[in-house]
This record gives structure tokens, sequence and C-alpha cells, in this order.
């Protein structure tokens, strides 16, 4: 009987916490991508989104945080990001069953001197929560940005750090 509740405990713990999934390839990857930084971020959201008023900052601001950590270069680019899906859990079902926080979208890198387009990327990531993960996944255009931004990392500038 002990055996048995134990085994159910460990069952159970891994749906009681967040768990995130990356979906992001290279189209066109970054050559010499130690040498750049990104200046400025772009962000054009699909009409059929819905968003609060705040996304738009608080995507520039994520973003920007995340590739500063990574994209340490001396050479600007300009990401220019487009979301194509933002679906965000509903609190009350991530309570009960579980949920997830969907982003997908494509970030191109360009040159803004030049506008030419240095690298291209489909950036997707959902996140899968349950449970005492409600707070953490009520927070989903905060965590799909944070997301948005380290994704591009580890696509773009993993070989640069």
């Amino acid at each position: 009987m002990i055996r048995t509740l134990i085994i159910a405990g460990l069952l159970v713990v891994p749906l009681s916490a967040c768990v995130g999934l990356s979906r992001s390839t290279a189209v066109t990857p970054v050559s010499e991508a130690a040498s750049y930084r990104i200046q400025s971020v772009r962000l054009v959201i699909d009409p059929e989104i819905e968003t609060t008023a705040d996304f738009d900052e608080i995507f520039r601001e994520r973003v920007q945080t995340a590739l500063d950590e990574c994209a340490v270069g001396s050479r600007p680019l300009r990401l220019d990001a487009a979301i194509s899906r933002l679906d965000r859990a509903n609190p009350v079902q991530v309570a009960i069953i579980g949920g997830a926080n969907v982003l997908r979208g494509r970030a191109r890198l360009v040159e803004p001197s030049t506008g030419r387009v240095v690298g291209e990327y489909e950036i997707g990531h959902t996140v899968i929560g349950a449970r005492v993960a409600v707070f953490e996944m009520a927070e989903s255009e905060e965590q799909l940005s944070t997301a948005f931004g380290e994704e591009l990392c580890d696509q773009a500038f993993a070989t640069a750090q």
C-alpha cells in the first residue's frame, strides 16, 4: 500500500510544474553570430490575436533582456519579430487538469543600415503546466515573450557564447 502511494505521488509531481517544449528551427542561420548584437526589436502581431495593452512593451523588454545575454558582439542588428499564434491557458483549467501556453512566430535578423536579412528563424515554444504552476502559467505573455528571446538565443547565438 505504501509503495503504491509513493509511486502515485511520484507520478503526480511532474504534473504539478511547468515543462517547456521547443519547436524552433533555423530557416536561414546567421553566419558570424559572435559579431552581432540586437540593437532594437520590432514586433508585428497577427490581427486575430488578442493581447493585453502592455504586450508590445512586455515582449520587447523580455526579448531584449534575453538577447542581451547571448548576442554580445559589436555589429548591430534589428530583430523583426512576427507572432502568428499566442494561446494562453485558462487558469481554472490549469489548476484542475493542466493547460498550455503556446507561441509561434518568426524572427528575422536585419542589418539596419542596409535592410539585408542576415538570419531567419521559425520560433515555437509551448509551456505545459498544471496545479501549483497556475500562477506561473497565468503570466503567459511574460512567459512566452521570455521564451521567444531564449529560443532565438539557442537557435542563432548559441555558438557565439
